[in-house]
């Protein structure tokens, strides 16, 4: 085996693993950080339905406002979420076509280099 078709075996191997990794785990760790944010931003939602639903017609005014403004948080923070989950899709399928169009640049690299030595 001369030493550019070994070369050529590492970086197909370099290749596979980075795509690998590309794919699953930084995809798979932001994934997960946003699922447990978005558990927390629901758990904490659901306790301000529920308090507001605790206070009553009476209650003071103060009241009444500190709740509408974390109910109307509660809604920016789920668009910023739902505004993260889409944003982790896009960057994937930048990735994925990234990841494609390399594979496309070494296989046309190889065949280049077949069709020199030939």
């Amino acid at each position: 085996m001369s030493f550019n078709d070994f070369m050529n075996k590492v970086r197909y191997w370099d290749n596979l693993i980075a795509k690998w990794l590309m794919r699953h785990f930084y995809f798979m760790f932001f994934q997960v950080v946003l699922v447990v944010i978005f558990v927390f931003w629901l758990g904490n939602t659901i306790n301000i339905i529920d308090m507001s639903f605790q206070t009553g017609r009476e209650a003071p005014v103060l009241e009444k406002l500190a709740i509408s403004q974390s109910v109307n948080m509660t809604i920016i923070v789920l668009l910023l979420l739902l505004n993260s989950f889409w944003l982790l899709y896009i960057f994937n399928s930048i990735q994925r076509i990234r990841n494609v169009l390399k594979d496309v640049n070494f296989n046309i690299t190889k065949l280049r280099f077949r069709d020199k030595s030939a």
